[in-house]
């Protein structure tokens, strides 16, 4: 078989879906580099060094004016940044989603760029978030970019979307398995091989890159802890219960910020400012609350954190990124929620110790920790149990850490909220969940359910012709057509006998039907045709050749039922392909 055969066939086909998705892994991976790299530079300008491993270390060698001065600027500059993005806001991994469920994994190029440069801008001068978020929304919004370009359809670009964000996790964590989980439950929202194994080449590949350039080391190194006894994980599904609420808390914190903001009514683009201010005095202090938090979460990890200033850090952390993405700063939820996580198992570590009985190391109940409020804040569990997994590479400590997600994730969907990113699409009235079907259903035409039951009149006819017409064909619909082709109305019988009864037979067609404007072209969608009917209160459309818009050419109409009846089918098909039947 030659090479243009083998392309054509269903093999060749699929085996160039691979060679996009190893595209995909490798760029989104180099594109992940740079924005670590343009962190590290930010720090390396505002701070005059620069380590994402020492980055409190360096603030506090500097004199406070500095500390303060820095987030505050860089406060300033995200702000001004945000007025040129779409919306005047960061956009992060719900945004992702809602790609995903609802535009055909269609994202902007021009918000995935801003929101790089607004994320790094963020975190290296400070602000306590994360660069999981941006990551993932530059993988995507890339991805998405070259699948337009390739004219990919809807289930190929999903697939191309997942392969962005797995990529970006990979390369931002050090994480494989669980980025390629993360992508599944998170940005695709459902298991099937068509979507897994190419999400799983492109992680491959940027576990490549990532190792290449800078190495497959996992970010914490901690000591061999284990578990001391069974009886500690009811402790640990009471720490995934207070994790749901830190995360409830947090969520609350933003939207507090956010309408206080509105009530002030301060500038949009100043309110980062203001709050790289207040962080900056904070860290005069606290300098381990700055940025990521990667040298604070080792040592919450490894339990060397002295209680009054681990409390210490637990309520400012959590004051600070509540502020932080209150105000517009750019930056993820994971890197804070680890942290997050962290401090709060090690404060309920001293307290279960009060208790008496055997327990295992604060540094057992710190990682357990992290898993319960990242599992909550994601609304993922199983990729935050991997990703806890894959950043500890601890297999002793698992089963507690598989508790706490379950309780976590569980207590959190009893807030009405489910996780961080859902909140915030509850914010702008998205609804995911019903959303998929929508969006599934707007990118299947009309066209192919044309049909021809109708009879024909023309304008001149008279009601008591058009009924006596519509009788002898047995249709129930006419539709009027001019001497030179061009559609003019439509009507019912139903409509018709009901104007000969209060009108009389010999008055005007054209008085007891729809005009023209009740009509839609060849390349409507499924949900459109079906809203134009239910306006209407009808159970047809009239379809026309929209080429011509003064003089539109009649192709046939598309009813109810059949609509109906493809709707259930597209559904069906896609439920099949989601759970690997097809």
């Amino acid at each position: 078989m030659n090479l243009p055969a083998l392309l054509q066939s269903p093999l060749g086909n699929r085996v160039l879906f691979f060679f996009f998705a190893a595209i995909i892994g490798g760029v989104v991976g180099l594109a992940t580099l740079g924005l670590i790299h343009l962190i590290l530079l930010v720090q390396l300008i505002g701070f005059g060094d620069a380590s994402e491993l020492r980055f409190s270390s360096i603030a506090q060698s500097l004199p406070a004016w500095r500390v303060i001065l820095v987030p505050t600027v860089g406060g300033l500059l995200v702000g001004l940044l945000m007025e040129w993005l779409p919306g005047k806001r960061y956009h992060g991994i719900a945004d992702v989603m809602e790609a995903c469920a609802l535009n055909s994994a269609r994202m902007s190029a021009r918000s995935g760029i801003g929101a790089a440069i607004a994320a790094a801008l963020s975190i290296g001068v400070g602000a306590p978030l994360g660069r999981e978020g941006p990551a993932v929304h530059i993988g995507a919004s890339l991805s998405a970019w070259i699948a337009e370009k390739l004219g990919l359809d809807r289930r190929q670009s999903l697939a191309m979307l997942g392969c962005g964000a797995a990529a970006a996790v990979t390369v931002s964590f050090a994480t494989p398995i669980a980025a390629v989980i993360f992508a599944l439950e998170v940005i695709v929202g459902y298991y099937t091989l068509r979507v897994f194994a190419p999400i799983v080449i492109a992680v491959m590949v940027a576990v490549v890159v990532r190792d290449v350039f800078i190495g497959g080391e996992p970010l914490f190194y901690l000591p061999e802890y284990s578990l001391s006894s069974y009886w500690e994980l009811l402790a640990f599904a009471l720490l995934g219960i207070l994790g749901a609420g830190v995360s409830w808390l947090v969520i609350q914190l933003v939207s507090l910020c956010q309408k206080s903001w509105a009530y002030t009514r301060v500038p949009r683009w100043l309110r980062p400012a203001m709050a790289g201010c207040l962080i900056g005095m904070i860290a005069v202090e606290l300098p381990l609350i700055l940025s990521v938090g990667t040298e604070a979460i080792a040592l919450a990890l490894r339990g060397e954190l002295a209680l009054n200033l681990l409390l210490s850090l637990l309520i400012f952390k959590i004051l600070c990124v509540g502020l932080a993405i209150g105000s517009g700063f750019a930056g993820g939820v994971f890197s804070p929620a680890v942290y997050i996580g962290a401090l709060l198992g090690g404060g309920f570590w001293v307290l279960v110790s009060i208790i008496g009985l055997p327990i295992a190391d604060q540094g057992v109940y710190a990682v357990v920790g992290t898993a319960a409020v990242a599992s909550a804040m994601l609304g993922a569990p199983i990729s935050t149990i991997l990703i806890v997994f894959e950043l500890t590479r601890n297999y002793d400590i698992t089963l507690g850490i598989m508790t706490a997600a379950a309780f976590a994730s569980t207590t959190m969907s009893l807030t009405g909220h489910g996780s961080f990113f859902r909140w915030q699409l509850s914010q702008r009235s998205v609804n995911i969940a019903s959303g998929r079907d929508i969006s599934l259903l707007m990118t299947h035409r009309i066209e192919h359910l044309l049909n021809q039951r109708y009879t024909t009149a023309s304008p001149e006819s008279t009601v008591g012709e058009l009924e006596s017409k519509m009788g002898a064909q047995r249709q129930r619909l006419v539709m009027i057509v001019d001497d030179e082709g061009a559609y003019v109305g439509s009507a019912t019988l139903q409509m018709v006998v009901a104007h000969a009864i209060e009108e009389g037979l010999d008055h005007p067609a054209t008085a007891a039907t729809f005009d023209a404007e009740f009509s839609a072209g060849a390349s409507t969608n499924i949900v459109t045709a079906l809203q134009r009917m239910a306006e209407q209160q009808v159970e047809y459309l009239p379809v026309v050749d929209d080429a011509d818009n003064e003089n539109p050419v009649l192709l046939g109409v598309v009813t109810k039922s059949d609509l109906l009846t493809e709707h259930y089918d597209v559904v069906k098909r896609e439920r099949e392909a989601e759970f690997g039947i097809t």
